[in-house]
């Protein structure tokens, strides 16, 4: 690859901290783009692609509520809780010749490719297990349950980590001024994998498809994420400050200011990602509820994903324009009006539809606006470690509330009509969060104004 794959720029640290020396290349940023929109391509089908095919393999087999919420939701909460930081203060304090998280993407990269592999084979390596052991016939689903959730847990614990690894290289690669618009990029990509692959692939014939689907995926995760690791050469870093002891001190500002905004900064995070979760995890098991089949389902998370290609650059220029934070509150405003209105009026097949492309739209958008949110506030030195920090607090929440989210569908006999009330509540108390964080950070800027 050369030279010319490499990005070298200046990344000072906001208030003064020190500056990574770098040293600019002759055609370094596209070629940097480049090689990070591979790594995306690659990230986006499995992202978008297989966490719908486990659902439709899991639910041949289990309609218990609770399972579905606490491993789409609990499981990688409590893995980004008790393993990201970790993992992310590692990454932050390593120097190697290849930087601090290429060595990391490049150990992760071939177990999540295996773990994709053994979900595929699930089914046929459950039924060996249960012929081995002789169980009766109606064990066989529980055997198969078992290998799809052992499958699933290898995956989503490299799947945390790499995730976030591969942030916080675009966060130590990408320049500040264009990183809304960078992850507006990567937006219409993953986007544009998620329609082929809902309007192409997820339909009525999908079982007949998803094993050598999962198949392809795993293969084209894999040699994405070494083309990536080879393309990419990270900055030079600063040597590792000494580490600290844990305590809220971590969290002061370079300038020293109090660490309490990031606290209510990363409780707010938390409350607006776990929004969404309850149409996100649940909204496939509804289809049948309101007379939605697979194809129709995959149209309208098509349809949905369209609509978010066309916003994504717009939505990454305002967030550049106008900072995450302003568009991430007016965005979850809207989340919690529409998904109140989607509790009183989804009643069929064509509302339901509506009002998920509806909630599709509107967590895509929010994503998109706050996607630079982190970059933009976090000093860049303790970036990993901090957000890290930030996706523990949101697993903590997370854990807690998909588990009790799960126990309320099974007690109300599954009816999937309730997961748009608690969406639109959840919204509600997140936009009063992001208000007060908000007008926060305003006052924390408005010294620095003053003295530019």
């Amino acid at each position: 690859m050369g030279q010319h794959s490499v990005m070298r720029r200046d990344c000072t640290e906001a208030r003064g901290a020190p500056a990574i020396a770098v040293a600019a290349v002759s055609l370094g940023l596209p070629a940097l783009f480049f090689f990070l929109l591979l790594g995306d391509l690659a990230w986006s089908l499995k992202e978008r692609a297989l966490p719908d095919l486990f659902k439709f393999q899991l639910r041949e087999f289990s309609q218990d509520a609770t399972l579905l919420n606490v491993l789409f939701g609990a499981l990688p909460s409590a893995i980004a809780m008790f393993i990201g930081p970790v993992v992310g203060a590692w990454s932050d304090r390593t120097r190697t010749r290849f930087g601090r998280r290429i060595p990391f993407l490049l150990a992760c990269a071939p177990l999540v490719s295996a773990s994709m592999v053994g979900l595929a084979f699930s089914e046929p390596l459950g039924d060996a297990l249960w012929q081995w052991a002789g169980a009766s016939a109606g064990m066989r689903g529980r055997y198969i349950v078992a290998c799809m959730c052992f499958f699933w847990t290898f995956y989503e614990i490299f799947t945390v980590l790499a995730n976030a690894l591969f942030i916080a290289l675009v966060n130590d690669t990408v320049p500040q001024r264009i990183m809304g618009r960078f992850f507006g990029m990567f937006r219409i990509i993953s986007l544009g994998v998620g329609v082929a692959f809902f309007y192409f692939v997820f339909g009525n014939e999908l079982p007949a498809v998803a094993r050598p689907v999962m198949l392809a995926i795993a293969a084209a995760y894999l040699a994405g994420f070494l083309a990536l690791c080879k393309g990419v050469r990270e900055p030079q870093y600063p040597p590792p400050t000494p580490a600290q002891r844990a305590s809220l001190q971590v969290l002061r500002g370079d300038d020293g200011t109090s660490p309490w905004f990031y606290v209510l900064l990363f409780v707010t995070l938390a409350i607006a990602t776990i929004c969404v979760l309850p149409v996100n995890i649940n909204s496939y098991n509804a289809i049948s509820q309101f007379g939605v089949d697979r194809t129709d389902y995959g149209r309208a998370v098509a349809a949905a994903y369209s609509i978010s290609i066309v916003l994504a650059m717009p939505v990454g220029w305002l967030a550049d324009r106008f900072h995450p934070l302003r568009v991430g509150f007016v965005t979850l405003v809207l989340y919690a009006l529409s998904m109140l209105g989607a509790w009183e009026f989804v009643a069929g097949r064509m509302s339901f539809l509506v009002w998920f492309v509806v909630h599709a739209v509107l967590a895509g958008t929010f994503l998109t606006g706050t996607a630079a949110l982190l970059p933009r506030l976090l000093p860049r030195t303790r970036f990993s470690s901090l957000a890290a920090l930030s996706a523990s607090i949101t697993g903590l929440l997370t854990v807690f509330f998909t588990i009790e989210l799960g126990a309320l569908l099974d007690a109300n006999g599954r009816d999937f009509h309730v997961i748009f009330l608690v969406a639109g509540l959840l919204a509600s108390l997140g936009s009063a969060f992001w208000f007060v964080v908000l007008v926060l950070h305003r006052r924390r800027q408005a010294p620095a104004d003053q003295r530019s």
